[in-house]
């Protein structure tokens, strides 16, 4: 992406995370980003809206309906896109608001990959601790199974990764060993 393209991208998406954060709607804003950003993933939105081949009008279209299942802030932001015919960024203003709105108001999305699915208790305990940890706040978690952690877990979150798995202790052990 070259710095002009950048430069219209963050025109639009700056303003938009202040009016979120002034009237207190993050909770619902970061449900629709998210929800948008998902659906743009599993049906490859992005190529569409990127070829030089599909009429303006098309992508204006597809991007308005996106229009029918978000707040009316949302609704309003996806209007004033698809009216400065900026239909072509839509996936990548709405990452970088996404982006910009976690790092506004430090709440993140957590992964935690671990051998085997965490129990409730398990998460409960784990929240508190991994935000003081790394200093934020658990806006959701997502869990992935990753079988050959052999226990423990690994922690991802705002570009940080906390390592407590049995693999890891094993390398750590292995290079103390050289």
């Amino acid at each position: 992406m070259d710095k002009k393209t950048a430069k219209v991208i963050e025109k639009y998406s700056m303003p938009f995370v202040q009016l979120v954060i002034e009237k207190g709607e993050e909770d619902r804003i970061f449900s629709d980003l998210d929800q948008i950003k998902q659906v743009a993933e599993e049906t490859g939105l992005p190529s569409f809206l990127a070829q030089v081949a599909v009429d303006e009008s098309d992508k204006e279209n597809t991007v308005g309906f996106f229009q029918d299942s978000v707040s009316p802030l949302m609704q309003n932001f996806i209007q004033v896109l698809v009216y400065n015919h900026r239909a072509n960024l839509f996936y990548e203003v709405i990452a970088d608001c996404l982006n910009r709105l976690e790092k506004e108001t430090n709440h993140f999305v957590v992964t935690i990959s671990s051998a085997h699915p965490l129990t409730d208790e398990q998460k409960e305990r784990l929240l508190p601790l991994i935000e003081k940890k790394m200093s934020l706040k658990v806006r959701s978690v997502k869990e992935q199974i990753d079988e050959g952690l052999i226990g423990g877990f690994v922690i991802f979150a705002n570009h940080k990764t906390i390592d407590v798995s049995i693999k890891q202790q094993l390398r750590v052990v292995k290079e103390n060993l050289k």
